[in-house]
């Protein structure tokens, strides 16, 4: 019977894997276009547009009180008051591929601060994409960054492991999912009209 460890390691082996094909088919399948890949707890709604999600009206009080995730880093704000329910949000962690690397990207809708200040000290690499604007896509898309405030990680083709564990340890170790909770796959370039997967349920 397999143990937690087999079942870990075998999801972190079919994260790489979609990583993987990603980076091929962004190479040589859409060649001239981003592509994105979303692992989502939820299937897709088909009417959806194929860009990276922006789920602004999700069903929570988080811990900032539907603040930016940035609370996080001078302390908790916003804390929901005394006797209020708070209620879950939708979990989703988002790739995006490009010519020389790619890049998971959580932007504040999807993961709450206390939970963006343990992945910044138990993971290394990962940054508040504002803070960079040495990077290309930053500056290209600024406003999106100072709204969505993501936090990001760039890995470089063949280190598409390394990302799998990084995604695994958000999943099981942050958001405490069982190790054998569905997910759904959507992956398409972001501007032209290749889509490949589109809610396709892994477990």
């Amino acid at each position: 019977m397999p143990t937690y460890l087999d079942e870990e390691r075998r999801r972190i082996a079919q994260f790489a894997e979609y990583l993987r094909l990603m980076g091929l088919r962004h190479h040589k399948v859409v060649k001239h276009d981003a592509c994105f890949i979303i692992f989502d707890e939820a299937p897709p709604d088909d009417a959806e547009s194929p860009k990276l999600k922006k789920r602004v009206a999700i069903e929570v009080d988080c811990l900032t009180g539907g603040g930016s995730a940035s609370g996080g880093r001078g302390g908790v704000e916003g804390l929901p008051k005394p006797g209020k329910p708070r209620k879950r949000r939708f979990r989703y962690i988002q790739f995006a591929f490009q010519r020389d690397n790619f890049y998971v990207e959580l932007p504040n809708n999807t993961v709450f601060p206390p939970e963006v200040e343990q992945i910044l000290r138990c993971r290394q690499g990962f940054y508040w994409a504002k803070n960079r604007l040495d990077l290309r896509w930053v500056r290209a898309n600024w406003k999106d960054m100072v709204k969505w405030d993501p936090l990001q990680k760039v890995y470089i083709y063949r280190d598409e492991e390394s990302a799998a564990e990084d995604m695994a340890f958000i999943l099981y170790q942050i958001w405490h999912f069982p190790v054998d909770t569905p997910l759904y796959v959507k992956a398409a370039s972001f501007h032209t009209n290749h889509r490949f997967e589109w809610g396709k349920r892994i477990e």
